[in-house]
């Protein structure tokens, strides 16, 4: 029984960690999907990319066994369908909108999901605490501080919001499967799903391919492999596992700090920089995070005696 409850308070902790990670990783994609986009064609960038993730992830999965009962195959599997069609729809977006507008931007547009994940949970009727609507609405002030650079909206926009409302739903239905499916199945089958609606868009994509893309000498090897195995395999294992025990409007509040992430890697990478209206929005998605993770009135608590003890201290 100790150790069950030891279990519990270590993943009460390790898994928003897996989340926060998560996030990082998803926040390098914009850059690294956005330079990639030169040397290869969307669809082929994809289809690349996601058939590497379930490569990567295969034989991990055989090695940890089978689920164990015929009730956790059928969890996995309907969960494992479901959450490849959202996911495929997401990246389908991702990538077509990384082709017109820049990465931060998308980025944060994207971001909007913190929005419309406790819009979807409030409406399947589940309960709400008042700090994750006011995080939410904090969350949403930030993204759209950050989101605006002076320039007028374009098709990539769209695509970006697209996005958003992809990955909400993900998230949303990840909450239903995460704690009874087993996680590297179910991971798997998204891939799988995920890949195989890439070979359906290059075979049915109108763009002519040219033998150029796939010659060794220049596709962009390094970047595709590293999309594939951490970005791809990597978050789909974290993401699985970190929405074990936290819900899906905190974890769509930890996911803010991925535009923050990409905003800085486009700024290292791609010479993209944030005005002084994007640093606010930036601290404000922060906080938002931290005011939907952390417990508010212990932490008041916590700081109220810090503030009286040094006010005292001789």
């Amino acid at each position: 029984m100790i150790h069950g409850v030891e279990r519990a308070d270590r993943e009460q902790w390790l898994n928003p960690i897996a989340l926060l990670i998560a996030g990082v990783l998803w926040g390098s994609t914009y850059v690294v999907v956005k330079s990639s986009l030169e040397a290869v064609a969307p669809s082929v960038l994809m289809l690349v990319r996601f058939g590497i993730a379930t490569i990567a992830l295969l034989p991990i999965t055989l090695w940890s066994g089978l689920p164990k009962n015929s009730a956790a195959w059928a969890v996995t599997g309907r969960g494992g369908l479901e959450l490849g069609f959202w996911m495929a729809l997401g990246y389908v977006a991702h990538t077509i909108a990384l082709q017109y507008t820049t990465a931060g931007r998308s980025a944060f547009i994207t971001a909007l999901y913190v929005v419309l994940v406790p819009l979807l949970t409030g409406v399947a009727g589940q309960r709400l605490f008042p700090k994750v609507w006011w995080a939410a609405a904090i969350a949403a002030l930030g993204v759209a501080l950050l989101s605006y650079d002076g320039a007028p909206p374009n098709i990539g926009d769209l695509w970006s919001v697209g996005t958003a409302i992809t990955w909400s739903f993900y998230i949303w239905r990840m909450e239903a499967y995460a704690a009874r499916a087993q996680v590297l199945w179910l991971s798997l089958i998204q891939l799988g799903i995920t890949t195989l609606a890439a070979a359906l868009w290059v075979w049915g994509s109108s763009l002519a391919i040219s033998s150029a893309i796939w010659n060794p000498q220049t596709i962009p090897w390094l970047d595709l492999v590293y999309l594939g195995t951490f970005a791809t395999a990597g978050t789909a294992w974290l993401q699985a596992i970190g929405q074990r025990s936290v819900a899906a409007p905190v974890a769509a509040i930890l996911y803010t700090l991925e535009p923050v992430w990409a905003a800085l890697m486009a700024a290292a990478w791609l010479g993209e920089q944030l005005g002084d209206r994007g640093r606010v929005g930036a601290a404000l998605v922060l906080g938002a995070c931290l005011l939907c993770q952390l417990p508010v009135r212990s932490l008041g608590r916590q700081l109220g005696r810090a503030i009286v003890s040094v006010w005292h201290r001789p």
